[in-house]
């Protein structure tokens, strides 16, 4: 198992050609992706919800215009990147998914090079860079207008930077690494819950802690302590110069402190009302809706909220507001907040990948890439916790990993589950993943026959708790795919296949009116029922 100080298994093929093998695969899935996404795909240039506000952001910083209301209440890296890609390109959607596609193979090589260096294994870097390249929702949202495939390269390059050849990164690189999870951070305000997890790994990476026999030399100590304040300062200072643009800008337009955004106690109600599901819903208040998209969201909220306390609010406190609410509902009834809970972290760890704007499986019937049997987490995720059962002994190193891991299991448990947000803890799985593959593979080369029936019957069992259903879409969810679809096919004047998506939608959920009236307007009025 891995738990020696190094893993010596070698390879039979040169690693470096292997790499880049890996490489090679993982840049040609993506531009096949683009490829196959621009050509055969009708939802490819229709946006909605959030794409559509990305979009309309991104458009409105490079020519002017109204960013929309959500500025404060989502985080804007996303949107400035689009932009800078706009401004080179133009407002050209397969510009941004080519660009999404080289962020997804430079991120298959942060991991497989960061997974090298934290197992001392190249088995376990091929492997987890195999996985990385051949991880099929990280190939699907790379064609998406969302944030997460640069979440994806961010993290990755940020765990890259933090695991040096070295013993212990240096002043510039921890500066830079800061940088990196600012970014991250700008991106979706999660990532700053990695910090901690990141001061804990700089201690544990100090040369004098890892035989763990400081525990009685002050003065040694006292040395790796400032060793360590020093370069947490530098870790922490990159991590602000990242941030303050947005500080700053949020004061400027505002006049608050707003360090990140506003959408913090939003998104805790969202995951904590007393309608929560555990997914992603819309949500209501005291039997009011509170609107279907950002911007209905961001003006019910803030009306209500100001209506509640009898003035008007600034855009922290309606944060403030929402966050209060969620706690209330959450302590007024304990017993089911707790089952909430129970559900959020079955629905994580399961292989269903939930998504309230594009769906995955929806996709897969137009063809291309999304047909091929990929890697999911219905795989990585048995494998992953294998991998951290068989490298326990080298814990130390890992940290940065367990982080990771923590940090986006606890976000989805405290706000909701969906496949997007969800996706960027594969940067701290798939190692895990790697290794676990690659542990077993040389329990079976050792003969070590027990250990390794023992490692498969775990990896078997827990796939078969992953894989299990807890969950579908919704009737609706999969009806409102299907009239999108028939209104784009309607747009084009195929009116064939606009009436057979709306037919389709009106078998699935029968009170879907959206699909009577494309109906109606196509000339074949809908049956009545």
């Amino acid at each position: 198992m891995l738990q020696g100080k190094k893993d010596n298994s070698r390879l039979f093929i040169s690693e470096s050609f292997l790499a880049s093998l890996v490489i090679f695969i993982a840049l040609a899935m993506r531009i096949s992706h683009v490829i196959f996404t621009t050509k055969l795909n009708p939802l490819a240039g229709n946006l909605v919800l959030d794409a559509a506000i990305y979009d309309r952001w991104a458009k409105a910083l490079v020519w002017g215009g109204d960013p929309g209301s959500t500025q404060f209440m989502q985080a804007p890296f996303f949107p400035w990147f689009v932009s800078l890609i706009y401004r080179i390109f133009g407002p050209d959607l397969t510009a941004v998914r080519t660009v999404h596609a080289l962020l997804g193979t430079l991120t298959c090589g942060f991991i497989m090079a960061s997974t090298r260096r934290l197992f001392r294994s190249s088995t376990a870097g091929i492997l987890a860079g195999t996985i990385s390249a051949l991880y099929l929702p990280a190939i699907f949202y790379e064609g998406v207008l969302a944030p997460a495939t640069l979440i994806l390269f961010l993290n990755s390059l940020f765990l890259f930077l933090m695991i040096p050849d070295s013993r212990y990164p240096t002043g510039p690189r921890l500066l830079l690494a800061g940088f990196i999870l600012g970014l991250s951070v700008i991106t979706k305000p999660v990532a700053l819950l990695l910090l901690p997890f990141a001061i804990v790994h700089l201690l544990l990476r100090i040369r004098k802690f890892e035989g763990g026999v400081l525990a009685n030399r002050k003065r040694e100590w006292a040395a790796a302590l400032r060793t360590l304040s020093v370069n947490s300062v530098i870790l922490v200072f990159g991590l602000v110069i990242a941030m303050a643009p947005l500080t700053i800008r949020n004061a400027r337009l505002t006049g608050e402190f707003i360090p990140l955004t506003t959408g913090g106690g939003i998104n805790f109600y969202i995951g904590n009302n007393p309608e929560s599901t555990g997914f992603y819903s819309v949500p209501t208040y005291r039997g009011r809706s509170l609107g279907g998209t950002p911007e209905e969201q961001n003006r019910k909220m803030h009306d209500i909220a100001s209506s509640e306390t009898g003035r008007e609010l600034t855009h922290s406190e309606v944060s403030d507001f929402w966050m209060r609410e969620g706690i209330e509902s959450s302590l007024e009834n304990t017993g089911k907040w707790a089952d909430l809970l129970r559900m959020k972290s079955i629905f994580f760890w399961n292989k269903y990948e939930r998504a309230n704007i594009e769906s995955l499986d929806f996709h897969r019937r137009f063809g291309g890439i999304l047909i091929l049997p990929l890697f999911n987490f219905g795989i990585v995720a048995p494998l992953a916790l294998t991998g951290i059962f068989i490298s326990r002994g080298r814990w130390r190193r890992l940290m940065l990993l367990y982080g990771g891991v923590m940090t986006y299991f606890a976000a989805g448990v405290i706000f909701y589950i969906l496949a997007r947000y969800r996706l960027p803890v594969l940067v701290f799985l798939i190692p895990f993943a790697g290794a676990g593959a690659a542990g077993i593979l040389k329990l079976f080369a050792g003969k070590q026959w027990i250990h390794a029936t023992l490692m498969v019957a775990a990896f078997l069992l827990i796939a078969k708790l992953v894989n299990t259903t807890v969950a579908e879409d919704t009737p609706l969810g999969e009806s409102q795919n299907l009239v999108r679809l028939g209104s784009i096919y309607s747009a084009q004047g195929d009116r064939v296949r606009a009436r057979a998506s709306f037919e389709e939608a009106i078998k699935i959920y029968p009170q879907n009116r959206q699909a009577g009236k494309g109906l109606e307007l196509l000339g074949f009025p809908a049956e009545k029922k």
